[in-house]
């Protein structure tokens, strides 16, 4: 399989709007993964949701018919447990997030606080955000804490429209503080390196594939993969046309059914 004259041996898939809709599989998406699977090709699922585990994410996508294992899963809060324990080795952590945040830090050696002092403030998703959490965040970085975010997601589909995304907590934060997080999820250079890093072999021979410019196809082009952009989301060929060329991507397909068809090309 090859793709810009490179043999492609990793695929890095973003999961809702590319391979599931819903709690349903997008049509062609299992079989493609199957194919590849049978290929011998290394597989990740990325998610800037940083409120499921690994193995959370993993049940959803086979439950939608789409096979994953928990290792085979990467998600913001994984990565910036990852960037935060290479960086504060045992720290201590003060987070703005849900359960699993916590239990990805945990799971590196470090120690998640609920109140200054802290070596780092990392903010993700927390549908019991409050004031009380605002306040707290801000003194620790006020006092020299190092400021993460595991995504500026502006809002997240849900049934019957959105719900505010993990940005709006941390503009609150940054706009506090008058500071600029270092951001862990897509379509961040961190992200990206993770994504490949995870997968063992040279991001030369790795593919991103996702329904967003911004964000798949970004972190793919900031991370020096191959670039395939799906139809079944968010952006369309119009957006592609009106991109910039550093971020148009390698290919534009109507779906991942169509993905082993491009790669036999």
């Amino acid at each position: 399989m090859s793709a810009g004259g490179n043999k492609v041996r990793g695929f890095v898939f973003d999961i809702d709007g590319c391979l599931v809709r819903g709690p349903r599989a997008i049509p062609g998406a299992p079989e493609a993964l199957a194919t590849l699977r049978a290929r011998g090709s290394g597989i990740r699922f990325f998610t800037n949701d940083s409120a499921k585990t690994q193995a959370e994410t993993a049940e959803r996508l086979t439950a939608a018919g789409v096979e994953a294992t928990a290792e085979e899963v990467l998600t913001s809060a994984v990565v910036a447990a990852a960037y935060v324990a290479r960086r504060f080795p045992r720290g201590r952590v003060l987070i703005v997030g849900a359960p699993p945040l916590r239990v990805a830090l945990e799971a590196r050696g470090l120690s998640v606080v609920d109140a200054p002092p802290a070596d780092a403030v990392v903010v993700g998703r927390d549908v019991d955000f409050t004031y009380a959490k605002l306040h707290a965040a801000c003194r620790a970085i006020w006092d020299g804490a190092a400021f993460l975010a595991t995504n500026l997601d502006r809002r997240m589909p849900v049934a019957g429209g959105f719900v505010p995304g993990t940005g709006s907590l941390v503009k609150a934060v940054a706009w506090a503080t008058a500071s600029r997080p270092l951001v862990m999820g897509k379509p961040s250079v961190w992200a990206g390196r993770a994504a490949v890093a995870s997968l063992g072999v040279p991001p030369r021979e790795v593919a991103v594939v996702g329904d967003q410019l911004l964000q798949d196809i970004r972190m793919g082009k900031l991370a020096g993969t191959s670039t395939v952009l799906v139809l079944t989301g968010s952006s369309t060929r119009e957006d592609v046309e009106r991109a910039p060329a550093r971020l148009r991507p390698d290919a534009v397909l109507a779906d991942v059914g169509h993905l082993t068809e491009w790669l036999a090309k």
